[in-house]
C-alpha cells in the first residue's frame, strides 16, 4: 500500500482520539466550552474533540502514517504524546472559538491565559490524560491494524523514538509523583471550622444598627467605588426574617442591589456586607492578593452576628464565593434558620473534583498571578465598573482550600443550619458544579433535606446570576426561582 493510499486513515485515528477525549474530559479537566460562537455552552464536546483530533492526526501521521509502522507500542507512545499536547490546543479552541474577532491588542493576554490554564491542568491531571490517551492509542492500533502493511519481523527502533518513549514515561512518573505529593499535603483547616472565636450576635435591632453605622464609618475612609459600601435595607425595627446576602468574588454589594430591594419590599430586613479588599474604585487594584479564607470566615461570622439583631430568623444567601461562604454557614452556624447557596465556588470548572485538593496546594505554592475573568475585556465588562476584571490565583486557591475543608466537615458531621438550599446553573463554566453536588450528597447522607434547584443549560445563563448589569444576565428568570427558594425551607 502506498503512502498516498493510506493517508485517510490518519483522520480516522484522529477521530478515535477525539471520541476518547470526549469520554475522558470529565476526568482530565478538558470539559471546557465558550459562551458563544462555534463552541457553545451546550456543546462542551466540541473543543475536546477538535483539539485532540488535530493533535492526534499530526502525531499519528508523523509516527505511524508516514513511516507505515504500526504497533501497539508506537500507538501507545503516540497516545501519550496526544494526551500531553492536547491541553493547550483544546483550551485555545475553546477560547478563540467564541465567535469574537481576534484582536491583536488582547491576543497576547488571551494566549498567556491559555498557557496558564494548560500548565495548571497538566501539572494536576496531565499524567492521567497521558495514560488514558495511551490506552486510546492501543485501541486505535487494534482497530486500524489491518489497513497498514505488516511490519517486518524485526526492525531497529529509531533512537529518537526510544528517547521519546523514555522521556514520556519519565513525564508520566514525575507528574504522577507530583500529584501524589500535592494531594497528601495538608490543607490547614485553621479557623475555618469549629476552632475559631466565639460568635457575638447582636442582642437587638439597636445594637445591629449601631454596628452597621460603625462599619459604614470605617468604609468611608477607604477608596471605595461610590456604590460599593456595605448596605443595609431596614424597616427601622426588628422584623420576623432578615437576610444576609454575600456577594461574589471581585464584585461588591452593588451586585445584589435589585435583589435586596425586592426582598425588602417582601418584608425582610436585608444586610449586604462588603468582603475584605472588595469594592475599591480602582478596578486594577491588587487589594485581593492577600485575601484568605480565614478573613472570609471572620466576615461571614460578623455578618450573621449583626443580622441576628435585624430579624427573629436569619437567612443567608450568597453568589459564587458568597455561595461558598453560605455553604460554610450552613455547615457551622446553628443559629441560621435557612441558607441558599447560589453557584458556590468550591473549585474551578476545569479542575475535576478528584484533583481539586492537589490544584489548591499547587496554586498556593506558585507565584500569585493575576488572571483575567475575560481576556476579551481586560478592563472589565461594560456596566461592571464596580467589579474587578482580575483575580489573584492565591485567592482562587483559598476558596478551593475552603471547599476541601467544607467537604471533609460535611462527611464527618451534619450541617447545623435549620434549612439548606442550593441553586446551580447547568450552563456555568466558571465553578465546578460536581463539587457542589458532592456537598449536597454529603448533607443528604447525614439525613438532612436539601432544596436543590438547577437552572437548565439551554438558558445559557452567565456565571453571575444575581447582578442585573452582567452581560447576558436574565434576572427575570433567576429572581423568581431564588426568591421562592428563600421563602420556603426544607424540613
Amino acid at each position: 500500500m502506498s503512502r498516498a493510499g493510506n493517508w485517510w486513515w490518519t483522520p480516522v485515528a484522529g477521530a478515535i482520539f477525539g471520541i476518547g477525549a470526549i469520554a475522558a474530559a470529565p476526568v482530565t479537566g478538558l470539559a471546557v466550552a465558550g459562551p458563544a460562537g462555534v463552541v457553545q455552552a451546550d456543546t462542551s464536546w466540541v473543543a475536546p474533540f477538535l483539539g485532540s483530533f488535530v493533535v492526534a492526526a499530526i502525531v499519528w501521521w508523523l509516527l505511524i502514517g508516514w513511516p507505515r509502522r504500526l504497533s501497539l507500542v508506537r500507538a501507545a507512545f503516540a497516545g501519550a504524546l496526544v494526551g500531553l499536547c492536547s491541553y493547550p490546543v483544546v483550551l485555545a479552541i475553546a477560547e478563540f472559538g467564541q465567535g469574537e474577532p481576534v484582536d491583536v491588542a488582547t491576543l497576547g493576554v488571551r494566549s498567556f491565559g491559555i498557557l496558564e490554564l494548560a500548565a495548571l491542568t497538566i501539572l494536576t491531571t496531565g499524567f492521567v490524560a497521558m495514560v488514558i490517551m495511551a490506552g486510546v492509542g492501543v485501541i486505535a492500533a487494534l482497530l486500524l491494524g489491518r489497513v497498514y502493511p505488516p511490519a517486518p519481523a524485526w526492525q531497529p527502533v529509531p533512537w529518537l523514538l526510544k528517547a521519546g518513549a523514555i522521556t514520556l514515561t519519565a513525564i508520566v512518573l514525575l507528574l504522577g509523583g507530583a500529584f501524589a505529593w500535592l494531594t497528601q499535603l495538608p490543607l490547614d483547616a485553621g479557623a475555618l471550622g469549629g476552632n475559631r472565636p466565639m460568635n457575638n450576635p447582636a442582642a437587638d435591632y439597636e445594637v445591629a444598627a449601631t454596628a452597621f453605622a460603625a462599619i459604614a464609618a470605617e468604609e468611608a475612609k477607604l477608596p471605595l467605588h461610590p456604590e460599593c459600601g456595605s448596605r443595609l435595607f431596614t424597616h427601622g425595627t426588628r422584623v420576623a426574617k432578615a437576610v444576609v446576602y454575600l456577594h461574589g468574588l471581585t464584585n461588591c454589594p452593588l451586585q445584589a442591589d435589585e435583589l435586596a430591594r425586592q426582598l425588602f419590599e417582601a418584608g425582610y430586613n436585608v444586610y449586604v456586607p462588603r468582603w475584605p479588599g472588595h469594592g475599591e474604585a480602582d478596578q486594577m487594584t491588587l487589594a485581593l492578593t492577600g485575601l484568605s479564607a480565614e478573613q472570609m470566615v471572620e466576615r461571614t461570622d460578623a455578618a450573621i452576628d449583626l443580622a441576628r439583631g435585624l430579624g427573629d430568623e436569619v437567612t443567608v444567601v450568597g453568589m459564587s464565593a458568597g455561595g461558598a461562604m453560605t455553604a460554610w454557614a450552613a455547615q457551622y452556624r446553628a443559629d441560621v434558620a435557612h441558607t441558599v447557596a447560589v453557584s458556590p465556588f468550591l473549585g474551578p470548572h476545569f479542575v475535576p473534583p478528584w484533583a481539586n485538593r492537589a490544584a489548591a496546594n499547587l496554586l498556593l505554592r506558585m507565584p500569585n498571578m493575576m488572571l483575567l475573568w475575560n481576556p476579551l475585556e481586560p478592563e472589565g465588562a461594560p456596566g461592571m465598573e464596580h467589579s474587578y476584571p482580575r483575580i489573584p490565583t492565591h485567592a482562587l486557591a483559598q476558596f478551593m482550600r475552603l471547599g476541601e475543608v467544607l467537604e471533609s466537615a460535611a462527611q464527618q458531621a451534619p450541617p447545623q443550619a435549620a434549612g439548606l438550599g442550593m441553586l446551580l446553573n447547568d450552563a456555568d463554566f466558571a465553578v465546578n458544579n460536581a463539587l457542589a453536588r458532592q456537598l449536597v450528597a454529603a448533607w443528604r447522607a447525614k439525613g438532612r433535606a436539601v432544596d436543590l434547584e438547577v437552572l437548565p443549560r439551554s438558558d445559557l445563563l452567565p456565571h453571575d446570576l444575581v447582578d442585573p448589569r452582567m452581560p447576558g444576565a436574565r434576572t427575570e428568570l433567576v429572581y423568581p426561582v431564588l426568591l421562592e427558594m428563600i421563602a420556603r425551607r426544607p424540613q
